[in-house]
């Protein structure tokens, strides 16, 4: 029965309880071994196994009687023959529970056996009843406590649930804490969020230019870079929808930011770099929707797009037999060019999670940074240009019809 991601129990056949009972004593020597399916629907969360047992009658208290369990895959295991990771060990009135994360698609046993240490007069008349219950549930039974929160991703169109765990906490529910850095929480929020405001300088000056679509870019990365940030924290997060949209958008306002100013640079009209810019975002939205984790379709795309952008700037420089853009232009780019490699080889090769929350907030101010250098102003240019030749036939009908008033007025005389 699912009532979110993975979440459901497994009911037994011809039962009307969702648990399992069963009474094990020393006159029974049966071994016990239930089956499961494992299927597409839960490979993505965790199978839970929760035990609990107490005897039916009482015991020497040097007697100990438990029971040994085995969890496997395709055909049933003692414990003895079971992988040490799938060992189950069920102390009398002692609750259990075991999580198996993400389970391999296949038909699972569970197989239970009564041990007892005492006397066969004690164990046969020691029984123990056991209940239990296999269910399902996304990331963990605590949904990854405090200092995580659960996530339902997708990547290569498969979905799974995953601990995304904050302030320096580690492990598969977020419960390792050697690494905590919770005093710097604050500080990590407001470097990730605030470091995205360098964008503004940027969108200003593409405004002033006239670049309204670039700017537009540069405007949209910055908002959603903000506010996945601030909703990817966990302890005091806001969030203004859910994470995976925000997350999604993101990554498309990041790839279209190098795509879009990368044609830009480049030298062909501006109705074809319109044209280009919706191409680009378009393909930005697709790979993103394909897999936004997956670093080599961003290099290939940035790639493409740099090549073409050379190529241009080799043609017009064979066709104008001169160097374009010029060598004040290319000088003006060089510091752009700089940082915008700085960033990538802080984003690729130094940030880790460690370092997360200020490498990554450099990164944002490295790149931000660098589109201003890389903004063309020949647009501006033009503008005047046209605006001096739509002047200057108006300038030569004033002066000729005061050269036509002047000879008028000379007849006159």
């Amino acid at each position: 029965m699912f009532t979110a991601y993975y979440n459901f129990l497994y009911i037994p056949v011809n039962r009307n309880s969702n648990t399992s009972s069963i009474i094990l004593n020393g006159n029974d020597s049966s071994i016990y071994s239930y089956e499961f399916i494992v299927d597409d629907r839960n490979i993505g969360g965790t199978i839970h196994l929760d035990f609990e047992a107490r005897l039916k009658s009482h015991v020497q208290s040097n007697v100990n009687v438990s029971i040994l369990g085995c969890v496997s895959k395709h055909q049933p295991r003692r414990y003895r023959d079971c992988e040490i990771d799938y060992r189950i060990y069920i102390k009398q009135s002692s609750p259990v529970t075991r999580s198996l994360p993400y389970p391999e698609i296949a038909l699972w046993y569970l197989t239970l056996e009564y041990i007892c240490n005492g006397s066969m007069n004690d164990c046969d008349n020691a029984s123990l009843a056991l209940t239990f219950q296999i269910s399902s549930s996304s990331c963990t039974r605590e949904q990854c406590g405090t200092y995580g929160v659960c996530r339902i991703l997708t990547s290569q169109q498969n979905i799974f649930s995953v601990c995304t765990c904050i302030a320096g906490y580690r492990g598969y529910g977020c419960t390792d804490s050697s690494y905590s850095y919770a005093s710097k929480y604050l500080p990590s929020v407001l470097f990730l969020t605030l470091s995205n405001l360098m964008f503004i300088p940027a969108i200003i000056v593409a405004i002033y230019y006239h670049l309204y679509i670039e700017a537009l870019v540069y405007f949209f990365n910055m908002f959603f870079s903000t506010f996945y940030h601030a909703c990817d924290q966990g302890l005091h997060k806001f969030c203004m929808f859910k994470y995976d949209g925000l997350q999604l958008s993101d990554f498309i306002g990041s790839y279209s930011s190098f795509v879009i100013t990368l044609i830009t640079l480049s030298i062909v009209p501006r109705a074809v770099k319109v044209f280009l810019f919706v191409l680009g975002l378009l393909v930005c939205v697709t790979i993103n929707s394909r897999d936004r984790f997956d670093n080599l379709q961003f290099i290939g795309l940035i790639s493409i797009t740099f090549s073409f952008t050379i190529v241009t700037w080799v043609t017009v420089s064979i066709k104008k037999r001169r160097l374009q853009p010029s060598l004040k232009r290319l000088l003006w780019i060089t510091p752009g060019l700089v940082l915008a490699i700085i960033g990538l080889v802080l984003f690729v090769v130094v940030e880790t999670e460690d370092n997360y929350w200020y490498i990554h907030s450099l990164w944002h101010i490295l790149m931000a940074t660098s589109i201003l250098f890389f903004i063309p102003k020949k647009i501006e240019q033009n503008r005047r240009q046209i605006q001096t030749s739509n002047l200057e036939p108006n300038e030569h009908k004033l002066s000729t019809h005061a050269v036509n008033r002047g000879a008028t007025l000379l007849d006159e005389e």
